[in-house]
């Protein structure tokens, strides 16, 4: 027998509400310690307990859920740090955008900027 490779659970993604109409944060979907955040670029970045930390995260949960703020927040209070960026996360189902683009970029290195 072959040795089964651990795949990582995928988040289901919701749609940024963008109140203003002009954020750069497309859908978020939060999980255990942390939120995911899925960019206007296609980029997908998961914050949690480690980087940025507790209160960031916290912060980020609920602007994400009031669809307001979060793209401003994140680029002014934290900047690069993200855990790690995520690959092939799943849109949650009655959200789902037909235009999503296939092509993204997919890497999953992360960005150690804690000494900024």
């Amino acid at each position: 027998m072959g040795t089964a490779t651990r795949q990582e659970a995928r988040p289901l993604f919701h749609r940024y509400g963008n109140r203003s109409g002009q954020s750069g944060v497309a859908g978020y979907a939060l999980v255990d310690d942390g939120i995911a955040v899925r960019f206007s670029n296609g980029a997908i970045y998961l914050y949690d307990r480690t980087c940025p930390g507790r209160m960031h995260v916290a912060r980020m949960k609920q602007l994400a859920r009031e669809g307001e703020g979060l793209a401003t927040y994140i680029s002014r209070r934290v900047g690069q740090r993200y855990a790690r960026r995520l690959e092939g996360a799943v849109e949650h189902p009655r959200r789902a955008r037909s235009h999503a683009r296939p092509d993204a970029p997919q890497s999953s290195t992360r960005q150690n900027t804690a000494l900024r």
